[in-house]
Order: C-alpha cells, then sequence, then structure tokens
C-alpha cells in the first residue's frame, strides 16, 4: 500500500486547525510522517509536542470488537544541541532547526529594501512553517528529529493497526484535531519506477520530460542522473527535482527538465528515479539517449521565378548568405501540388554555389520550397513556398461515351471515358429534365472520377432525363459540353383514365366516343364490355393503340343492356383506373339526352363567359362539366346539382378559345350524351 503524498498539498484546503497524518509500508516496519496544517498550530505543537498512540484494530483478518491499546508514545523535537552533526551534512535540516529554534527566519531573494523588511517580519511564523514543511519531505531523518515522524519496528504479519496521532496542547481554546492511519504489513507494495521518460534534443541541449500525474500522491521529488559511457551515472543536481507548476486549477501532467550539453557529437544518456516523503528512492526508469542537434543559422530564401519559353518550365532564383556554404553540403528543390503537402523532393544534390535552377514537366499548380542541408544532416532549413503556375489556355479534351441508367428508386449512374490530359483536375455535371431547356449544374466542385451518381424523382410527369458533362484542367480551363445523354425514367405512374364523351343506338348498333388518356407516348386504349342482362364476364370488346377514339359495337342482342367501360395501357403496363361506366339498353328507339339548348354569353366588360342550359331536373341528379383549351385536351371543371343549370366562367383571357363539354348523369344511374359548345373570347 502506498499512500505517501506532500502535505502542502492538504494545508491550503483546511481551515481550523489539524494534525495530518500518512504512512508508507515497507516489508518490516511501517513509516510514519505527520504535520500540522497552519502556521499557528504548527507554532503551538513544536513547544507542546505531540502523543502518537497505536492499536490493533484486526487479527487474523478478523476485526477486534474494539480496539486493542498497544502503545502511547509522546514525541517531541530533539533538543537543538543534538542537530549539529546532521545540520552540518544536509541543508534541509538546517532549514528545519533554523525554523524551530531560530531567532530569526529571514527568506532573501532579489534587492533587500525597507519594505521588503517588513514583510519578512510580518510573515516570519508562515515562513518558518512553509519552509520547514518543504524540508521535511525532502528529509525524513530531518523530520523525525524535529517530531514530526516515526518508524515502528514492532509489527506482526498477522495484524492490522490503526495509529493516531495528536496534539499535545490541552486547553480546550487551543484544541488542534488529531487523525489516524490504518496500516497492515500485508499491504506492502513495491515503489513503482517512473515511466515515460523522454528526452528531445535541440542544439547543445535537451528537454527531459516524464509522467508526472499518475505517481504525484508518491513522489515527492526526482532525480535525474546523466552517463556519458551508459554505465557510470552521475546525478545532475544535489537537490531533488521538485515540480512547481502543479496548481490546484491547472494541475500538471508531466515533469520537464532541460539539460545542456558540452559537445553535440556526444552521446549522453539519463535515467530518473523518484524520491517518497520518508526519503525512500524508486528503482531507476529506462534509460533514454541522444545526441544534440545543432541548428543551422541560415534559411534560403526565393527571390523570384521566371516562366520561360518552353512549356511547363519555369527558372528558380533563390538567396543564400556565401558565408553559410561551408557548413551546408547541398541544396534540395521540393515540390508539392498543395500548399500544405506532402512534399516531394524535385531535384537533388544542388550545388552549395547554386543560386538559380530550371525545372521542367511543371503541372497546373507547383508549390516549389528550397531546402539547405548541412554537413551534420540534422541540419536543415526550408524556405518558404512559392506558387508556380505555367500558361495554360487549351481546355481538355470533351468527354465522349457517355452511358447511365436510371433504377426504380430513382438512383442515377452515369459514366463515361476517362479523359487523358496529364493536368486534369476533373468533370462538372449537367442536368435537364425537358430537352428545349438549358440543363443546369449539379455538381459543386470538379468530379475526380469518370462517373457519378445522382438521383431524381421518378412519381413526376417528366419521363426522361438529360445530361451533359464539360472536363475541367487544375487552370480551370473548360472544355465544350459533351453530347446529350437522354436516360428514360422507369415508368411507376399510370396512365391517367380515359372519359367517354358521347354515344349512339342506331340500327342495332351502339356506337361509343371517348376522350383519350392524357398520357404522353405509346398507349393502348381497352374497351371492355358487361352483358348486364345476361350477368355474363367483362370482355374486351375493343383495343388499340392508335389515336382512335370511337368504337361501334355491332355483336349486341335485342333488348340486351350493357355496360362500357375503357381504360389507357401504357408501354410499361401500368393500367389506368377505369373510366366511368356508360350502360346503355340496345334498340332503345330515343335516348334520353337530358340536356338541352347549351349557349353562352361573352361579356368582356367583366371579363367573363357565362354558359347556360335547359333540362329536366326530375330525371337528372347532377352535372359533370369539362373544360378545355382547343389546343389542349379536357379536364374536368365543375361538378353541380341538378337545380343549377347555368355557371360563369371567370379565368377566361382574351383571344382564346375555350371547348365546354356538360354530361348529366341520370337518376338512374345512366349518363346523358355529352353536349359541346365552343367559345372564342
Amino acid at each position: 500500500m502506498i499512500t505517501t503524498h506532500v502535505f502542502g498539498q492538504e494545508k491550503q484546503q483546511q481551515t481550523d486547525p489539524t494534525i495530518q497524518i500518512l504512512s508508507r509500508i515497507q516489508k518490516d516496519r511501517v513509516l510514519l510522517r505527520w504535520a500540522a496544517s497552519t502556521p499557528s498550530a504548527w507554532k503551538k505543537t513544536n513547544k507542546t509536542g505531540f502523543v502518537l498512540e497505536k492499536y490493533v484494530l484486526a487479527r487474523d483478518g478478523k476485526r477486534l470488537s474494539s480496539l486493542e491499546k498497544v502503545w502511547t508514545k509522546p514525541i517531541k523535537a530533539d533538543p537543538l544541541e543534538t542537530w549539529e552533526e546532521l545540520v552540518k551534512t544536509d541543508n534541509n535540516a538546517a532549514v528545519i532547526a533554523q525554523a524551530i529554534f531560530g531567532d530569526s527566519f529571514y527568506v532573501s531573494g532579489g534587492k533587500t529594501t525597507q519594505l521588503m523588511d517588513i514583510y519578512n517580519l510580518s510573515n516570519e511564523i508562515t515562513q518558518r512553517f512553509s519552509f520547514s514543511l518543504v524540508a521535511a519531505e525532502a528529509n525524513f531523518e530531518a523530520a523525525k528529529k524535529a517530531g514530526w515522524g516515526y518508524v515502528d519496528t514492532e509489527l506482526k504479519a498477522n495484524e492490522k493497526y490503526v495509529y493516531k496521532i495528536k496534539s499535545a496542547v490541552t486547553s480546550e481554546k487551543q484544541s488542534i484535531k488529531g487523525t489516524a492511519v490504518i496500516v497492515s504489513l500485508q499491504d506492502y507494495q513495491k515503489l513503482p519506477e517512473p515511466i515515460d521518460l523522454r528526452g528531445i534534443f535541440g542544439d547543445k541541449s535537451v528537454v527531459l520530460t516524464w509522467e508526472y500525474e499518475l505517481f504525484k500522491r508518491i513522489y515527492t521529488s526526482y532525480s535525474i542522473e546523466r552517463s556519458e559511457d551508459g554505465v557510470n551515472f552521475k546525478a545532475l543536481s544535489k537537490e531533488p527535482i521538485v515540480n512547481l507548476n502543479d496548481i490546484p486549477n491547472a494541475p500538471a501532467k508531466r515533469m520537464f527538465y532541460i539539460d545542456s550539453l558540452a559537445s553535440n557529437d556526444k552521446t549522453y544518456y539519463y535515467r530518473v528515479n523518484g524520491v517518497t516523503s520518508f526519503g525512500e528512492k524508486s528503482g531507476y526508469s529506462k534509460v533514454i539517449s541522444g545526441k544534440g542537434s545543432p541548428i543551422l543559422p541560415y534559411t534560403p530564401r526565393i527571390t523570384d521565378v521566371k516562366l520561360t519559353k518552353n512549356a511547363n518550365e519555369a527558372a528558380i532564383f533563390w538567396d543564400f548568405p556565401k558565408k553559410g556554404e561551408d557548413i551546408i553540403q547541398k541544396f534540395q528543390l521540393l515540390i508539392a501540388s498543395k500548399d500544405e503537402g506532402p512534399y516531394k523532393i524535385g531535384m537533388d544534390n544542388i550545388g552549395v554555389t547554386k543560386r538559380k535552377l530550371i525545372v521542367s514537366q511543371l503541372d497546373a499548380s507547383n508549390y516549389i520550397k528550397i531546402k539547405a542541408i548541412g554537413k551534420n544532416p540534422k541540419q536543415q532549413k526550408t524556405s518558404f513556398s512559392t506558387l508556380v503556375q505555367p500558361v495554360d489556355t487549351i481546355p481538355p479534351a470533351v468527354p465522349i461515351d457517355l452511358e447511365g441508367k436510371i433504377d426504380s428508386l430513382g438512383v442515377v449512374r452515369v459514366s463515361w471515358k476517362q479523359n487523358e490530359e496529364s493536368d486534369l483536375l476533373g468533370y462538372r455535371i449537367f442536368r435537364g429534365f425537358t430537352q428545349e431547356e438549358e440543363p443546369s449544374q449539379i455538381t459543386k466542385s470538379p468530379v475526380e472520377i469518370n462517373s457519378f451518381i445522382d438521383s431524381v424523382e421518378v412519381e413526376n410527369l417528366n419521363s426522361r432525363v438529360f445530361y451533359q458533362v464539360v472536363a475541367v484542367d487544375k487552370r480551370f480551363n473548360h472544355s465544350e459540353k459533351s453530347s446529350v445523354l437522354i436516360l428514360e425514367k422507369p415508368d411507376v405512374i399510370p396512365p391517367t383514365a380515359p372519359v367517354f364523351s358521347d354515344y349512339t343506338i342506331e340500327d342495332g348498333k351502339i356506337q361509343l366516343h371517348w376522350i383519350r388518356s392524357s398520357e404522353e407516348g405509346e398507349v393502348t386504349h381497352e374497351l371492355i364490355r358487361k352483358d348486364l342482362t345476361d350477368n355474363s364476364e367483362w370482355n374486351t370488346v375493343f383495343k388499340t393503340k392508335d389515336t382512335i377514339q370511337q368504337f361501334v359495337d355491332k355483336q349486341l342482342q335485342n333488348n340486351h343492356t350493357y355496360r362500357y367501360h375503357i381504360r389507357a395501357i401504357d408501354k410499361v403496363g401500368l393500367q389506368s383506373k377505369p373510366s366511368t361506366p356508360l350502360t346503355i339498353q340496345a334498340e332503345v328507339s330515343e335516348v334520353i339526352t337530358g340536356i338541352k339548348g347549351l349557349n353562352y354569353i361573352v361579356n368582356r366588360v367583366t371579363n367573363q363567359i357565362e354558359l347556360f342550359w335547359r333540362a329536366n331536373e326530375k330525371e337528372i341528379s347532377e352535372y359533370t362539366l369539362y373544360k378545355q383549351l382547343k389546343a389542349d385536351k379536357p379536364s374536368t371543371w365543375r361538378v353541380l346539382p341538378s337545380t343549377v343549370k347555368k355557371v360563369i366562367d371567370k379565368e377566361v383571357s382574351p383571344n382564346e378559345t375555350y371547348i365546354y363539354h356538360v354530361r348529366a348523369s341520370l337518376v338512374n344511374g345512366e349518363f346523358s350524351k355529352v353536349k359541346t359548345i365552343e367559345v372564342k373570347f
């Protein structure tokens, strides 16, 4: 069990005076250290001393019902006359003796002034307290002599002990709270060696650093040793190395120490060990070694860049002091496509007297540096980078062999033949949804590879997507657009349903008229019929891929009632919804028209068209009105109750021709003929 730490870390957090105790367990003994937490308590206990009590807490692994007292020892600082020999050999012991017994305690430093003298006098007790605690951390023998430590060797391996420390001050007004610690020989642990020792070697110097935070509660200081042969080591300092950068709000994580080297040509070896509050020293860390790294005092500086008459070629000029030629062995030219690198060696073994260089086969953008290499290869200095861009106005070739496909989810994969230009930067992709529109760029920056993945909405009215590709070089010269790649979207939208527009019955025949589906491209219209009298199945009686919009049904039976549907089927087999059914009785001499006298009034003052008609309201349940521009296809415009036989259209424009269709839904479930009227506004 390792419980050692620095008392100074605790004292700043205390408000009431206490006595803090800590322990260190060795193989056959227990080392104890304690200290008062405030300057005033420190001063009182130096006069009265302490009382140390020992109890047995457990035996053979079982805790006793009550503490078994072993002994009580009064402990006080040894008389001053007994300190002489120790003071002569150790400065820390001298500091403690002066703090306890000296008539004055004066800390010198800087320029002595009257104000400094006043400050020292007013803070004398605090200084005695602080300096003595620090000195006690570095010398356990002196701490014992001051009455702040004790070594107990009367221990049994099967027992666990409690040590209580308290002040010998008896006055209640001067009460100082004591503390206790529990120890057992079974908790012994070997001190760990310091870890992660590293050395950063510079010009005749080295920065040593090692792990601090992990062992900060074990070691209060460290000792650094150096060797020139890797065998014989010598401490760099008589005094231990203490971390003064470890403060509560910014705790230190590593120790640092700077050592100076006599020569850069010699290898030096270093090792570190830790020192506890009890004066114990740990084993050594792993040994590290290294040589000093001299610094080259001069740095090359690129002064000018001139393009030559040859393509992709430039002359590079730089400065370097002539007096520096004796300490370097060569120059190197470094080159990269980006300022941040990585840089590669473009030219090596450039003579030390050279100050000009011709560089060929340059790319579109080149970042150039000149590096000076010392006779000692560790001596290196590199200039700042300079951008070199040859003149280039020739665009890359137009991309060719475009291919692509759109899947059912709308994912588009487009590819093309890779360009062969060495300075190619990438490609820009353009897309359009109609053949007439100017395609728009869909890439924020050039794509480096010769393929691209896009996504489009498949469930809209645009059945095709148009792609073009432009090649871009590193000087941002753009090629012409490639030829247009036309990709068909997968068809996932069924066509719109056709609509019956009229029918006639004559001589045992039924002639049907309809308005085609608005679907573009190849569409099949299929007319199906059901004999309601015989309750037969639905049968296809007519199918066409042409623009036919009528059919004469001759395969009829007298006095039978038939129901008709018509639907549209696109080229991938998607079917529209069936049209509104049309029910017709064959051989009826007169068909109820339902609607009579469809007329209109054009009012150009109010910018409207008024439609009106006559009909028998008792026969009709509702009216359906269709509207279209003469060049377009009709669409449903209004649905009106049977009591309304007039409607006003205010959404009209001058010089346009409108066609209106009116169809009545009869109360018996049938439909009237469609009445149509054309109005030029």
